[in-house]
């Protein structure tokens, strides 16, 4: 039985835009639906303009000619439009919505609506959503595929730890130490590149001025 996903616009356009920096995340998520035949995604007609609009965007930005990439990554038969009716303008209005999601704009307050109303989460890398987290189930596509941990090394009689995170990615992934640091992971694993991203902050000074180090215990 196929689960309903409210989808916002912006997690269209990265995933049929290879150079987004959502693209693999998106795509990989919405591929490994739709191959299973495990989704159906519940938009508003309004997201295929809002779609076109923002291809029509990012090529004049990118002054990448005429020939705009229009095929909107939905297919028919897995896609629920959903119409704007006296039903659920009246459940919009008892349930006060229009207060609840008041910093909300334009199309982004139809998907959170929606996703109250249907009681859906609502899938989208949009930052905008992030204080409304509590009322609706975000589903972002990046954070499904980070990884955690810690690393601790010893130096000069302290002990530094510092967690990190891993993200997969198109190419072979990416760590980022908690303190902000990040590279590619190569051929190695997570945990050695946070290794060795930590003992280049230790050395450098970074890891005492940033408090990481505490005494080693006798």
């Amino acid at each position: 039985m196929r689960k309903r996903y409210a989808l916002d616009a912006s997690v269209l356009t990265s995933i049929v835009n290879s150079d987004d920096v959502e693209h693999f995340s998106c795509y990989s998520f919405f591929m490994n639906l739709h191959d299973e035949d495990k989704a159906c995604w519940v938009v508003p007609g309004l997201i295929f303009f809002e779609f076109q609009a923002t291809q029509s965007r990012r090529y004049r930005e990118k002054q990448q000619g005429p020939s705009v990439f229009r095929r909107a990554p939905l297919f028919y038969e897995n896609t629920e439009v959903y119409h704007v009716t006296k039903r659920f303008l009246k459940e919009v209005h008892d349930l006060k919505l229009y207060d609840v999601f008041s910093h909300l704009h334009g199309a982004d307050l139809l998907y959170a609506c929606i996703a109250r109303v249907e009681n859906i989460p609502l899938v989208t890398h949009d930052s905008h959503f992030d204080r409304y987290k509590e009322e609706i189930t975000l589903i972002r596509p990046r954070d499904l595929l980070k990884h955690t941990g810690s690393v601790t090394i010893l130096n000069g009689g302290k002990l530094y730890t510092v967690g990190y995170e891993e993200v997969e990615d198109s190419s072979s992934g990416t760590v980022r130490l908690d303190t902000g640091q990040a590279t590619h992971i190569g051929g190695l694993t997570a945990k050695i590149v946070a290794r060795h991203l930590l003992e280049e902050i230790v050395h450098s000074g970074l890891a005492d001025k940033l408090g990481l180090g505490r005494p080693q215990k006798k």
